[in-house]
């Protein structure tokens, strides 16, 4: 496998992200490109991820969002490498990290720990405004640094 490289995005790599996250039917509503991390291989952007920090309720807490890894690269560790690079630039270890996702089997390989569905109302305003929250295929998790 060639190496992967971790980098911050730049402006001019908006496109590739929209491009990419568009494959999975997410979008860059609220995000930037200053937002994101980007995997590359050979120059090619194989995938991103965003970290944002979110205050809900009058809580505040950092949120992975919006990652995604091309097709045709999956399984080789590029999600891997891009949550944990995320994990060791934050700069606030104290600062509470969740994550909302339709694969908890890859987060809690990384030490994150399922939370009760309840809780994401007390932590994401579309959830509590969502028609669909009884049905919702997303789980809520929460980063454990003491793992």
């Amino acid at each position: 496998m060639r190496e992967i490289r971790i980098r911050k995005s730049k402006k001019p790599d908006i496109l590739a992200i929209q491009r990419l996250l568009s494959t999975y039917f997410l979008d860059m509503e609220g995000l930037g490109p200053e937002d994101f991390v980007l995997a590359e291989i050979d120059g090619k952007i194989t995938g991103c991820a965003a970290l944002i920090r979110s205050e809900f309720h009058g809580k505040n807490f950092l949120e992975i969002h919006s990652i995604a890894v091309h097709p045709n690269f999956r399984g080789k560790g590029i999600g891997t490498r891009l949550v944990k690079y995320l994990l060791t630039t934050i700069g606030d270890p104290c600062c509470d990290l969740y994550v909302r996702t339709t694969a908890p089997i890859f987060f809690e390989k990384l030490s994150f720990k399922k939370i009760d569905n309840s809780e994401k109302l007390s932590l994401w305003e579309d959830c509590e405004k969502c028609e669909h929250f009884e049905k919702c295929t997303q789980y809520a998790m929460k980063h454990s640094y003491n793992s």
